[in-house]
């Protein structure tokens, strides 16, 4: 009986000591895995203004009859009119943009006419040729919007320059930080890089509506103005060891 107790308290030990070595060793490993570094959030920033470079005009033509056909004849014609003549335009491109058509309803709620309506977009980095055109359309078609914008190709341009300059503002951060605090260099752990920039200058003219158009109008007056264009780093380094 004594040798069983004797056996059962000698494995009872063995277990409470493998248990606590397991303990140490987790610990251990615990402090290891949320080991903390030193990690610092930075941030920079470039920005400049650039041309405007691209004139969007959108501009409809609408009408109304007791028939529905008759109605979206009318605007196609005027629309086919449109694209014709900026067709004859070098440089202006066209887009058809949303076509409606919908029932006029009178006093006891019967249908007493048909109105439809189509817009037409029309985009050039020639601004004083499509300014010309506006002029000439607004014999048929009226103007719903005349904005400045920067093309493709200059925003990218733009970027593309304005990252360089604050990847080298944040490079410059980071180094000035880990050489203030006395180490000896720093990695970056995350990052990310955003652009912004303003939205389309509009232009502001004086809209006339489909029975006010008049056969000779002058062309809208334009000023292509800039953007402001914007690139935002933000990030996380982390600092080396003490030099």
């Amino acid at each position: 009986m004594r040798k069983i107790v004797s056996a059962r308290l000698r494995r009872s030990r063995l277990i409470s000591s493998c248990m606590l070595i397991l303990t140490m060793f987790g610990s251990h490993g615990h402090a290891q895995n949320t080991q903390t570094y030193d990690q610092i959030d930075l941030s920079a920033s470039a920005e400049r203004e650039i041309d405007n470079d691209l004139l969007v005009a959108v501009v409809y033509a609408e009408a109304q009859a007791q028939r529905q056909a008759e109605a979206s004849n009318e605007i196609n014609e005027a629309i086919q009119w449109a694209l014709k003549n900026a067709d004859d335009v070098r440089g202006v491109t066209t887009q058809t943009l949303q076509y409606s058509s919908f029932p006029v309803y009178g006093n006891n709620q019967r249908i007493v006419a048909w109105q439809a309506r189509q817009s037409l977009r029309l985009q050039s980095a020639d601004s004083d040729a499509l300014s010309e055109l506006l002029g000439e359309l607004q014999q048929r078609v009226a103007i719903q919007s005349v904005n400045y914008d920067v093309s493709t190709a200059a925003r990218d341009a733009a970027d593309d320059k304005l990252i360089a300059e604050a990847l080298a503002q944040f490079n410059r951060r980071a180094a000035l930080i880990a050489d203030e605090l006395d180490r000896s260099g720093f990695r970056i752990v995350r990052m990310s890089i955003s652009t912004s920039g303003n939205s389309p200058s509009p232009i502001a003219y004086r809209q006339r509506g489909m029975a006010t158009l008049e056969a000779d109008v002058a062309a809208p007056a334009l000023d292509a103005g800039v953007q402001t264009v914007r690139v935002n780093i933000s990030g996380t380094i982390e600092l080396n060891t003490m030099r």
